[in-house]
């Protein structure tokens, strides 16, 4: 693994990484399919435990010291198991790692978890810090699961999360990005327009914001008794779970404290092949909401196989916390860094290659409920 370049790695360094032992599945083999281009689908184990609240190891401190004087209850993923709604969980991971020097990795919710307020965290041995995983780190995995919204059921293979491996993260500074995108656009507007790189390169990353000028705005999810079982793709009825928000006559909506809503950004982003993108908040103090759970974009991500796509929205997960939330029509929600690969991937997210959002085009639900 010397021999790779300093960057994040594609997924041929991925591959790499798991064939050379780096990466440990249980059982000792993996599904192919968990390797993206730039990051690996993690899965879960049939151990998992229901905690009485959110907590993190201390320095020298294992994850399962925690379990040993916290667990509520022992949990057997081994069959189809109920996880209730704002009830905390930490399920160990079928992957390990014994990662080189100087190779970490960060972790983030896939996109169809995210998008039914399904909370994850990664947690690991002696390290008091959520989904960050340090370099040379040799250990268990486990991950925190809270489902916000609606009950789950989950079985060992599930994946809900992903981790991103690198050896020297490196995020464009506004400079970069600038020269970048001189070169090819990275946001367009919806006629397939390029929108000007000055307008949009912010805090090293690029300004996106809401679209509410939509026929089909949002949606905010409802309270039901239904769970969603995360082995039923495609077989969930949507208004069991969400109603649609239409476009707000005025431009704005009310958005109550506590509640769980899906929208789309006005911008289009473009991933081109040498990179990836991580979701951010646009500024924490401009208020109190969250705008995502699944903050990462895989190359290829509105661009194409061949650069033929003018991007496409990103869907954004938003919860107020503190105060309801009066959100306007292209108001700036978040900030998207790119981070530059070590390598191109050997493969590109799009259709061709089964991505789900691919191709989406506002608002668009998670995999889980039916067209």
């Amino acid at each position: 693994m010397a021999g790779i370049p300093s960057g994040t790695y594609p997924s041929q360094a991925i591959q790499a990484l798991a064939g050379g032992g780096c990466i440990v599945a249980e059982g000792g083999s993996f599904d192919a399919k968990q390797v993206q281009p730039s990051s690996f689908d993690l899965t879960l184990s049939e151990e998992g435990y229901q905690l009485p609240g959110s907590i993190l190891p201390l320095p020298g401190e294992r994850v399962r010291d925690i379990i040993k004087g916290l667990a509520r209850k022992k949990l057997d993923l081994s069959t189809p198991t109920l996880l209730d709604r704002s009830k905390v969980y930490l399920i160990r991971l079928r992957e390990s790692l014994k990662l080189p020097e100087g190779v970490a990795a960060y972790t983030n919710n896939k996109s169809s978890t995210g998008r039914i307020d399904l909370a994850t965290r990664v947690v690991s041995d002696h390290n008091p810090r959520y989904d960050k995983i340090p370099e040379g780190y040799k250990g268990e995995l486990w991950l925190e699961v809270i489902p916000k919204s609606f009950d789950v059921i989950v079985r060992a293979g599930a994946s809900l999360n992903q981790a991103i491996f690198y050896r020297g993260r490196t995020i464009l500074r506004s400079d970069e990005l600038a020269e970048v995108y001189r070169r090819s656009p990275l946001l367009f507007a919806k006629d397939g327009k390029p929108l000007g790189g000055g307008q949009v390169i912010i805090e090293d990353g690029l300004l996106m914001s809401l679209d509410l000028d939509q026929e089909l705005a949002g949606f905010v999810a409802k309270k039901t008794y239904e769970p969603v079982d995360l082995a039923k793709v495609g077989q969930h009825d949507a208004s069991e779970f969400f109603e649609p928000i239409a476009r707000p006559k005025k431009g704005q909506l009310w958005l109550e404290r506590g509640r769980f809503y899906i929208f789309s950004t006005a911008e289009y982003i473009r991933v081109p092949p040498e990179f990836a993108v991580e979701m951010l908040p646009y500024d924490t103090s401009a208020g109190e909401f969250r705008a995502h759970y699944a903050g990462f974009f895989d190359p290829g991500f509105g661009y194409g196989l061949k650069g033929e796509e003018l991007g496409t929205p990103a869907v954004l997960e938003v919860r107020a916390y503190e105060d309801d939330l009066i959100a306007r029509h292209r108001q700036p929600i978040c900030r998207m860094a790119y981070e530059r690969l070590s390598a191109p991937p050997d493969r590109l997210y799009h259709a061709g290659i089964g991505s789900n959002y691919a191709t989406q085009r506002g608002p668009k639900l998670s995999k889980f409920f039916r067209a």
